[in-house]
């Protein structure tokens, strides 16, 4: 596995972790992921967006414009069925590696 795409499945990982939870727009879904990881994931707008539109392209994820009455529209995200799966085998994959990899890790360092 390239590292690019370890990156990319660990970033998708959070992303649709963070959408278990419910329909967020893209700041919610960044503070989301910050506060749970007490700041060990952080997920910059920049790198956020691009994540999120790849997603809605592979219908991981819905996204509908919902109008604020103090603030300008915003694009709020939900997690698909097809997310919900995806969301299930990474999960499934993620522990099974982190349980590989404990049994690899030496005791007592």
């Amino acid at each position: 596995m390239k590292n690019d795409d370890s990156k990319r499945n660990r970033t998708m990982l959070l992303v649709l972790s963070a959408l278990s939870n419910g329909p967020m727009h893209g700041y919610e879904i960044s503070k989301f992921i910050d506060s749970k990881s007490h700041g060990f994931f952080r997920m910059p707008f920049g790198s956020l967006y691009p994540v999120l539109h790849r997603l809605e392209v592979e219908k991981l994820i819905g996204a509908k414009w919902e109008d604020t009455t103090s603030q300008k529209p915003r694009k709020t995200y939900v997690l698909t069925a097809r997310g919900k799966k995806a969301l299930e085998e990474e999960v499934t994959l993620f522990r099974s590696y982190a349980k590989a990899l404990n049994q690899l890790l030496p005791e007592g360092v």
